[in-house]
């Protein structure tokens, strides 16, 4: 199937020398992210021989997305990155408070 995608320039230009392969790419990692894609399949697209190839491949591209996303929203709010809620006051912990329930002390 062929398809037509107009993309703004600058986003062209970010692509590199090769932009369909960057957007087939980018695609498949979603794609296989999902689950909607095998990895096997995504290899046999991308025409990889072997199955380390396109492990590799996975790895190093998967890996580098999270890490930009994840340096992103440190900066934007260091708590959320790390993905902790602020502590709220006046809860109960079930931990310490498991035997009184039980044994109604």
């Amino acid at each position: 199937m062929e398809m037509k995608l107009t993309l703004p320039d600058e986003v062209v230009d970010k692509l590199g020398d090769e932009p369909e392969r960057e957007v087939l790419e980018s695609v498949l990692l979603l794609l296989v992210g999902e689950g909607r894609l095998s990895l096997e399949r995504a290899g046999d697209v991308l025409g990889f021989e072997k199955r380390e190839e396109v492990s590799r491949w996975y790895a190093e591209r998967s890996r580098f997305g999270l890490e930009d996303d994840h340096r992103a929203l440190a900066e934007e709010d260091p708590i959320l990155s790390l993905g902790k809620t602020p502590a709220r006051t006046g809860t109960l912990d079930g931990s310490v408070n498991h035997d009184r329930y039980l044994y109604g002390d």
